[in-house]
């Protein structure tokens, strides 16, 4: 479900634009009264935030750990709580949708990753994952970090296929959990693909197949 410290991506046509559709990232501040308030969203091409007038309707998406979901919502007006904000109509829950996906075959496996905060300040880490699919990946994270659940992040990964040799590919995705292991004290991040080239998600699930069949013949357990 929807809930405060969320991102939720709002998607827009541009009648200026031959109908093209404008994506924006914003965050939860609040819910209540039947209303959403979110920051100002920030337009994923330029990097800034734009002036949408009152009525103003969205297709909005949020992921949880479990899924994501999509609903369709309007602008109801303006408002100052912590920060300046908009509030958005809040949907019944028989109006939001399930998106469905595929279902990925999960490979416990490292390879290099780098993971950058898509709009904020917070220092980027390399590091590796723990385990990898085409939907997304889990990763370890060092004692100290700035990353949090919901947080919209940008990943350089590192994978190797037979034909190919070594490459690396770019995506963005979104942390849903944030673990800590308090038997071996390791902190890991899980983290959902929301934008990712086709073609990158069938190269890493190749890169899974791979691993598989390497995993199968060292009688390896997998997910």
């Amino acid at each position: 479900m929807l809930k405060i410290g969320s991102t939720l991506v709002l998607e827009k046509i541009d009648t200026t634009d031959r109908g093209k559709c404008v994506r924006y990232r914003a965050k939860v501040i609040e819910l209540k009264d039947g209303m959403i308030y979110i920051d100002y969203p920030i337009n994923e091409q330029t990097k800034r935030t734009d002036i949408f007038p009152v009525g103003t309707t969205f297709k909005a998406i949020y992921v949880t750990a479990e899924s994501a979901f999509t609903f369709s919502t309007e602008l109801i007006g303006r408002a100052i709580l912590t920060v300046p904000s908009l509030k958005l109509h809040m949907p019944k829950p028989d109006d939001v949708s399930k998106i469905q996906r595929r279902q990925y075959v999960r490979i416990q496996t490292s390879t290099d990753v780098a993971m950058y905060g898509v709009q904020t300040d917070v220092p980027p880490i390399s590091s590796v994952t723990v385990d990898i699919s085409g939907g997304g990946l889990s990763l370890l994270l060092p004692e100290k970090h700035a990353f949090t659940e919901g947080m919209q992040v940008k990943l350089y990964i590192a994978y190797y296929l037979q034909k190919s040799g070594p490459a690396f590919l770019e995506a963005t995705g979104s942390i849903v959990r944030l673990v800590k292991n308090e038997r071996s004290r390791k902190n890991t991040a899980s983290i959902e693909f929301v934008e990712i080239h086709e073609r990158d998600r069938q190269a890493i699930i190749r890169f899974c197949f791979e691993r598989q069949r390497e995993q199968r013949k060292k009688g390896l357990r997998i997910r």
